[in-house]
């Protein structure tokens, strides 16, 4: 009979959902106050300091030097590094509640380069899933715009989901060489700061400290939370396969659209194609990781 596998890492990418969605909603705030890139490097920095201080209360230890740093350094530039600016590019341009569901296509991606670099072999009802992203992402980005954003804004988001899907074949490669999820997360936490930060020094130092002083409250919070999910992250491509835990991270639209509809609803403008396109895009992730029995 049919059914979904309710093992460790399913746990792990549920609280990874919900650690990002509640995330998303304070970027929804700080963006207000500052741009991506400040926005970014404060919650990178905040989470940082947040998986340190786990790790040394805890008492978890890195592996030895290998080529699994290398592999890890450049998952986090794609996620969380770049997929978190893209997203908040996203959402400043068009708002979480459309945003959230759009980046929610990353098991698309992630899904297709496990198939191609990984190896991975899903079934046929989990690219149905697939489908059903697809669709739902159709649906929050069709209807008319009344001129409070553009379409063409939502490649942010879109953008965001590729990042992601790339970075999470290389976490899943990374990972097996890391007994701690703990250590993990922050090797690649560590990696996306270091991005933000370089870009921040490079191309963005003139509104650092304005950036700081408005917005440091909502990112310092969006930091520690981040931080949580990141861990349960690692956890979940730790232990179960790219085309199973990234679907299931991404349910993560639908509390986002909870939220937005609960918290939101005078400041975006939410119609009935937002939460429909979001339980497709959810309806299409649980399809994926569906498995059928003999």
């Amino acid at each position: 009979m049919p059914a979904l596998t309710f093992d460790a890492a399913f746990f792990f990418a549920m609280g990874a959902a919900f650690s990002f969605a509640c995330s998303d909603m304070g970027m929804r705030y700080g963006l207000q106050h500052t741009d991506p890139f400040v926005g970014s490097m404060i919650s990178r920095f905040v989470g940082t300091l947040t998986l340190l201080a786990l790790i040394l209360l805890s008492g978890v230890r890195l592996p030895p030097y290998g080529e699994h740093y290398l592999w890890l350094a450049v998952a986090g530039v794609f996620n969380p590094g770049l997929f978190t600016i893209f997203f908040m590019f996203g959402i400043s341009k068009i708002g979480v509640a459309r945003a959230a569901p759009i980046k929610g296509s990353s098991p698309l991606f992630a899904s297709l380069l496990a198939i191609a670099f990984l190896g991975e072999r899903p079934q046929w009802h989990n690219l149905g899933g697939v489908v059903l992203i697809v669709l739902g992402i159709a649906l929050v980005s069709s209807g008319r715009t009344e001129g409070r954003w553009r379409r063409i804004d939502a490649l942010w988001p879109i953008a965001a989901a590729v990042c992601s899907g790339v970075g999470a074949v290389f976490w899943r490669k990374a990972l097996p060489a890391f007994p701690d999820a703990l250590a993990g997360a922050f090797v690649g936490l560590v990696s996306a700061l270091t991005l933000v930060v370089l870009y921040n020094l490079a191309f963005n130092r003139g509104r650092i400290r304005v950036g700081i002083e408005r917005a440091w409250k909502p990112f310092l919070l969006v930091g520690i939370i981040a931080a949580i999910g990141q861990y349960c992250f690692a956890g979940a491509l730790q232990r179960g396969e790219v085309y199973r835990m990234i679907p299931l991270i991404q349910t993560s639209p639908l509390i986002t659209v909870v939220f937005a509809l609960l918290f939101l609803r005078q400041v975006e403008a939410i119609t009935w194609r937002v939460p429909a396109g979001a339980l497709l895009t959810v309806s299409g992730a649980i399809l994926v990781n569906l498995h059928l029995g003999n």
